[in-house]
């Protein structure tokens, strides 16, 4: 028995681990690094393996693999009850809207999006940009954005087409809004967001000083 066969349960962990702990999906020349140098071919057949044992009812997640290169991710039946606990829950919907326009048009230009949505969405872009969601590209005197592998491993996707085809035809902003306007608009929003978040005790108090200063 050689040192591939004699280790393969061993192996096989050590590229669970990888997999689990990489922000990014992994190639078959990095998981035989990872394990010692071994073959491709006996790296093929520990993610085999991996793929078999996960694709079983008991497990959450899945081995996805694309473009030979592998991750896990969440199994589609589980995604809308665990979502709440992946990073990034804390973007706002004009940001939101921002990344959806970028992903729909994938690549799209800063320029064309600042049209769309507005003077923010300089701010939406580096947003985006720190979070890792979308990369740029400079082209001429403005920048080129495309979504990354970070976008589509947080939405479970398995590329940009698969993304407008659960969206569909993206809707048009307002034509009555331009600039300013929408920019309140989305203010308007989040304000009432924010108001939707305040606890109760809070306006119970406003309300009880109220009647205070009305009863003096």
């Amino acid at each position: 028995m050689d040192r591939q066969e004699s280790n393969m349960e061993h192996d096989q962990a050590l590229i669970e681990a990888a997999l689990f702990l990489s922000p990014q999906p992994l190639t078959r020349q990095k998981l035989a690094r990872i394990i010692g140098g071994t073959s491709l071919a006996y790296v093929e057949r520990l993610l085999a393996q991996i793929e078999d044992e996960y694709r079983s009812a008991t497990h959450g997640i899945e081995l996805h693999v694309e473009d030979a290169k592998s991750m896990f991710q969440v199994k589609r039946a589980y995604i809308d009850d665990v979502a709440h606990l992946a990073p990034h829950q804390d973007i706002s919907r004009p940001v939101l809207r921002s990344l959806a326009m970028i992903a729909y048009n994938h690549p799209l230009t800063q320029a064309d999006l600042v049209k769309a949505r507005g003077n923010k969405a300089y701010k939406h872009v580096q947003e985006l940009l720190e979070r890792g969601l979308i990369r740029a590209e400079d082209q001429g005197r403005t920048l080129l954005l495309y979504v990354t592998d970070e976008f589509l491993r947080y939405f479970g996707l398995s590329s940009v087409e698969e993304f407008r085809f659960h969206v569909g035809d993206l809707p048009a902003e307002p034509e009555e809004e331009k600039g300013e306007e929408r920019e309140e608009r989305e203010e308007r929003e989040e304000k009432d967001a924010q108001d939707q978040e305040e606890p109760e005790d809070t306006k119970d108090s406003g309300e009880e000083a109220s009647q205070e200063v009305d009863d003096g």
